[in-house]
């Protein structure tokens, strides 16, 4: 996740306040609109292309975002499924942006060169890139690679900012380098995703394992060594993924007991951080779709949803751009100085 300088600074200026006031804000907000999807990945975390759970209504959408903005958010992520499968996204990325709410959508860039017009008061798009041709197209679909560089062109072409999303599988080194270049020659930046554990819809999930743990940590390792100026995370970040207690399909630790002495990064879901999907349940982050939900604002009223929210119990996280917002939340000066590096 990259927003504007300037919004980092309304960020760290709303989180100050909130610190001083003992407030729960939430300032930072993944939202849903659809579980709809247009590829059949091979490793999607929640098999979207074959979900049929309605649409999140738009004029509930609506009193949600005027909801949000009267709580103090600041950045709004709005994904899916896919989320240029809604007809009326334009609408929902207007009203987002029109509140002064920073808005990022994060697509596969299907259906996205041709409705660039559309989205382009968003201030960024963070698009799935797993590597080359040869392997995006192997996970997501033969010609997927294609478009989704074309809706980084058309984006940048728009001046909106790109972050390339590179899905951790195979070869990662050879596929990260191509993203890698492709950013650079784009202007784009780079976030890591561990694969996650795959819930179907028939309720079973599979540990999704593509390379070892072995390979994962001689990548991060060398991610460390070669300080790619694309990828934002500052090397600590890194180093903190390297220590993680378990392997890397177990993406959160949820209880204090199971830390086996880890010393985990604070997690700010829940005070500072909500996601809510296409049936307006409220849990405290994407990782935790799926289970028990917080709350509900089907109706659109998140306000009395957020005051009647309950407690959220998760100790750890292993997603490396989760902790980084969750550094960032919490004015961490290493995460603050590798986000000015990073604007510079």
């Amino acid at each position: 996740m990259t927003m504007s300088l300037g919004g980092n600074i309304g960020l760290g200026l709303a989180v100050a306040k909130a610190r001083t006031l003992g407030r729960r804000v939430p300032l930072f907000v993944q939202l849903m609109p659809t579980e709809r999807c247009n590829l059949r990945c091979r490793y999607c975390y929640a098999d979207f292309g074959y979900r049929v759970r309605e649409d999140f209504p738009l004029d509930n959408i609506l009193r949600v975002i005027d909801g949000l903005s009267r709580l103090g958010t600041r950045f709004i992520m709005v994904a899916g499924g896919e989320p240029m499968m809604r007809r009326d996204i334009g609408t929902i990325v207007r009203e987002i942006t029109s509140r002064g709410i920073e808005c990022s959508v994060n697509t596969n860039g299907l259906a996205v060169a041709e409705r660039i017009g559309e989205i382009a008061s968003a201030d960024m798009l963070s698009i799935s890139l797993d590597g080359t041709r040869e392997t995006h197209d192997y996970y997501r679909g033969e010609g997927s690679y294609e478009v989704a560089v074309a809706a980084a062109r058309a984006a940048r072409s728009r001046g909106l900012r790109v972050q390339f999303q590179f899905t951790m599988t195979r070869s990662l080194k050879e596929n990260f380098q191509h993203v890698h270049k492709v950013a650079v020659e784009l202007g784009c930046f780079i976030g890591l995703n561990f694969l996650r554990p795959q819930q179907h819809v028939d309720g079973q999930v599979d540990r999704q394992r593509e390379a070892s743990d072995e390979e994962l940590r001689e990548f991060l390792h060398w991610l460390i060594a070669a300080k790619p100026p694309r990828l934002p995370y500052p090397r600590h970040m890194l180093e903190y993924v390297l220590r993680w207690p378990y392997p890397y399909t177990v993406p959160y630790i949820l209880r204090a007991s199971e830390l086996k002495g880890f010393h985990p990064i604070p997690c700010a879901s829940g005070r500072f951080l909500i996601a809510i999907d296409n049936r307006g349940d409220i849990y405290p982050c994407t990782k935790l779709f799926y289970t028990k939900p917080l709350g509900n604002c089907l109706e659109g009223d998140i306000e009395r949803a957020w005051r009647e929210l309950e407690k959220v119990e998760c100790q750890a996280c292993l997603d490396p751009g989760c902790n980084y917002l969750n550094q960032l939340l919490q004015l961490n000066p290493r995460a603050l100085r590798g986000f000015i590096r990073l604007f510079r």
